[in-house]
């Protein structure tokens, strides 16, 4: 839901603070002590341990506080300093940072946390930010574990996000010169997570036997994405699905998909009401599908389509494309 929906943990915690006496509300995302803590400590500790020779500094970023504060009192220090901040798929950081416009349409549902978000901190200052890197999901599960397995250090799911993109940001780096990386997230909040072998499973970020969502795409005539808007009329929606020969239509509001609707319910729908047709799609719509990386293992895939849930969205991160996959797609996978 959206941060300013009454229901939102950001709104529920500000009506908490106005309701209850002598509450205090930290507020991380707009307040400006969280910067500034970071610029009084955090900054002068990376100076000083470094004997200010640092070239780059990598941060992920959420609420702003730690990268743009540790930013600012480098930058005083030195202004050649690059500072480079990881966000994740889903967020709309890197985009206004690149453009300045406001995106919902880069807004999706995303399971790394802490870093990225769907508003802008009035902590983040995108002047002291010279680049924003954008690493998937799975790209930051994996890394966590290998940091825990080969370092030793127990660091949470947005430490290995900032490992996975200072990585990928490698060609930026010359040799010998001084990056660092900020790890601001503990392992000890993941236990049933990240650090558990049956999540990890079943979110395909472990199992790369067979097949993968990508295979079943790639093979599928029909894989371009035909959704329908919230206010298209039912009618409408029963023409895409006889016109495309598809079984499921999502849902989209301002190029968001919010919801879904499919063959069954369309027809149940006209035979118990002919004049359902002209009624918007968004009075009978169902929750939207659910989304995937495009590597989920077929074995994951066959598990999460159900009589309940007959298809899911695949969504190729890097390659910014949504596709969908039926149960249908994955039976005549599973046959073949």
């Amino acid at each position: 839901m959206e941060p300013e929906d009454p229901r939102s943990y950001y709104s529920v915690a500000a009506r908490l603070n106005r309701e209850i006496p002598n509450s205090y509300y930290p507020n991380q995302y707009d307040n400006p002590s969280n910067a500034q803590a970071h610029c009084e400590s955090t900054g002068p500790e990376i100076w000083k341990q470094t004997e200010g020779k640092i070239d780059h500094l990598v941060v992920g970023v959420g609420t702003g506080g730690t990268i743009c504060g540790t930013a600012k009192y480098l930058k005083e220090k030195n202004p050649n300093i690059k500072i480079w901040g990881i966000d994740t798929y889903g967020s709309v950081f890197k985009k206004y940072k690149e453009t300045g416009i406001f995106d919902k349409n880069e807004i999706y549902p995303y399971v790394t946390e802490g870093i990225g978000e769907d508003f802008l901190p009035k902590n983040v200052d995108f002047n002291l930010i010279d680049h924003f890197e954008k690493v998937t999901d799975k790209d930051a599960a994996l890394m966590t574990r290998q940091i825990v397995r080969q370092e030793g250090i127990w660091v949470g799911n947005s430490a290995g996000s900032a490992m996975a993109g200072l990585i990928q940001l490698k060609d930026n780096f010359k040799e010998g010169e001084t990056v660092v990386i900020i790890f601001h997230d503990h392992g000890t909040r993941y236990l049933g997570k990240i650090f558990n072998d049956d999540w990890m499973r079943e979110k395909g970020y472990t199992d790369k036997k067979g097949m993968t969502a990508q295979d079943i795409v790639a093979s599928n005539k029909n894989g371009e994405l035909i959704t329908i808007k919230v206010d298209d009329t039912i009618g409408a929606a029963l023409k895409l699905i006889n016109q495309h020969s598809i079984s499921q239509l999502p849902v989209t509001l301002d190029n968001r998909i919010v919801g879904s609707i499919n063959e069954d319910l369309v027809f149940k729908k006209i035979i118990e009401n002919p004049e359902v047709t002209s009624q918007p799609v968004k009075s009978i719509m169902l929750e939207a599908i659910p989304f995937v990386d495009a590597s989920t293992p077929l074995e994951t895939l066959s598990g999460m389509v159900t009589k309940a849930n007959e298809a899911v969205l695949i969504k190729d991160f890097k390659l910014d494309k949504n596709y969908i996959i039926t149960r249908y797609d994955i039976v005549k996978a599973l046959a073949n």
